[in-house]
């Protein structure tokens, strides 16, 4: 199913071709949309096209399931285009797609009613000019002027509530639009999010692991403090009361560590819970 945009200006109907590079299977993409975030040429991928070896010219669809999806195409002047060259962005989750598919058959759906309504009011105008030419026909000029303006105005009232109709599905139409790029938007920023989680969960990880690491080396050196202390029994009472006060202070670190790695367990499944949540959030999309 091919889908137009009225509200596009003539670029916006172009046909990019798939090359050999697409991994998608598609076809082509017929339509395109403005995005001022993403346009003119992309020269920090640096991808070629092949057969005329220059940059390509960043694009975002706008078709069915493939709306906003960001692509790459030929950037040569039209008559030397040679279409698509390559998806930049991967396929949309399953759910995402499913409400592209419902957004398109409602503008579609709108379309088709509104050609309706074009066609009735052309009917209803035509229907109105015979009407009119029998009334001249008919009726006397000075009975037809009371009458003519009675039913223009009945006619008026009739044809501006077939403007407002139709400005309606104007609106609506834009408005689906802008429900697209809004789910596209809510998209990327749930993405980043989550990303972000990660990398926080990543780094509390690593400290925990430093401090599990430096807990394990405080009881190794512990230990041989012991050692050293049961063989050096002969020492002086003095020198037994200053080790014994050392392992005091090291068995407080021992807790103490203990404790913040308690701590560290809480955080790592506090974000855990909320990176669950937000995977959550994206399923429903």
């Amino acid at each position: 199913m091919v889908f137009e945009d009225e509200s596009s200006d003539d670029t916006s109907s172009l046909s990019y071709m798939h090359s050999t590079s697409s991994t998608d299977g598609l076809n082509h993409v017929s339509f395109i949309l403005e995005d001022p975030d993403y346009q003119g040429l992309e020269l920090d991928l640096m991808v070629f096209y092949e057969k005329h070896g220059k940059a390509s010219e960043g694009l975002v669809a706008f078709e069915g399931t493939d709306t906003g999806r960001r692509f790459l195409a030929c950037a040569e002047p039209e008559g030397r285009n040679s279409g698509f060259v390559e998806w930049v962005d991967h396929r949309w989750p399953p759910t995402m797609q499913n409400a592209l598919l419902k957004l398109w058959a409602m503008v579609e759906y709108s379309k088709s009613a509104r050609v309706n309504d074009n066609i009735e009011s052309a009917l209803t105008i035509h229907h109105l000019i015979e009407e009119k030419n029998k009334l001249e026909a008919n009726y006397d000029k000075s009975e037809l002027v009371a009458d003519v303006k009675a039913e223009m105005a009945k006619k008026d009232a009739e044809t501006q509530k077939l403007n407002q109709k139709y400005e309606l599905m104007v609106n609506l139409t834009r408005a689906q639009a802008t429900v697209i790029q809004n789910l596209k938007l809510k998209n990327v920023k749930e993405k980043e999010l989550l990303s972000e989680a990660r990398m926080k969960l990543g780094s509390q990880n690593a400290e925990l692991t430093n401090s599990k690491e430096k807990l394990t080396q405080e009881k190794l050196e512990l230990k041989l403090q012991v050692a050293d202390m049961l063989k050096g029994k002969e020492k002086h009472s003095e020198e037994k009361g200053q080790l014994e006060l050392q392992i005091t202070g090291l068995v407080k670190g021992k807790e103490k560590h203990r404790e913040e790695k308690g701590r560290l367990e809480l955080q790592i499944a506090e974000l855990m819970k909320g990176e669950e949540k937000l995977k959550q959030k994206v399923k429903g999309i």
